[in-house]
């Protein structure tokens, strides 16, 4: 049995858009134990009617959504979530008709969803040249059944590299070969 992120899963874990906002809060700043103001150890709690969080000792505000694709959208934070979910299962990617038809929104509000979905993904893509080096391996330790691929305890680990230089070029000669 494989663990697939399912839309059951996806609705249980973001049922709405505080949930959505705590999920960005925690993966931009972890357990932020100390206020980056008052240096106080303190617990940030979330500002009424706003997208922000403040020290409850000094009121220092932090937003979570300052510098991403969520930032000053009115799109709730749950359709975004919902958009990247759909980009993510999809075979051949989302159109914005699509989106539209599925968030109920206007096609240029799906537009800019799908253009700034995009635009993330695109982000720091770095390609391969030269000769590249392609290995796999499956990870999960020893178990009954079968082995290899297409084992349900195994998860597959796949890993490229670009080789820059040949180090070693082997050299035939008339005694044989050498390296």
């Amino acid at each position: 049995m494989t663990n697939k992120f399912t839309i059951k899963d996806f609705n249980k874990m973001y049922p709405d858009d505080k949930a959505c906002l705590d999920e960005i809060f925690r993966n931009r700043y972890g357990d932020l134990k100390f206020c980056p103001q008052c240096k106080k150890e303190t617990n940030f709690y979330k500002i009424r009617g706003r997208k922000s969080y403040a020290c409850q000792y000094c009121g220092y505000q932090i937003s979570p959504l300052a510098d991403t694709i969520f930032h000053k959208s009115s799109t709730s934070l749950r359709n975004w979530f919902y958009s990247i979910y759909l980009f993510s299962v999809s075979k051949n990617g989302v159109s914005a008709k699509e989106l539209e038809r599925q968030l109920g929104v206007t096609y240029k509000c799906a537009w800019r969803i799908a253009r700034q979905i995009r635009l993330l993904f695109k982000q720091n893509r770095e390609i391969l040249s030269d000769i590249i080096e392609i290995d796999e391996t499956y990870i999960g330790g020893k178990h009954k059944g079968k082995r290899g691929r297409g084992s349900e305890n195994k998860t597959a680990v796949m890993g490229l590299a670009s080789v820059l230089e040949i180090l070693c070029k082997p050299q035939i000669t008339t005694r044989g070969y050498r390296p």
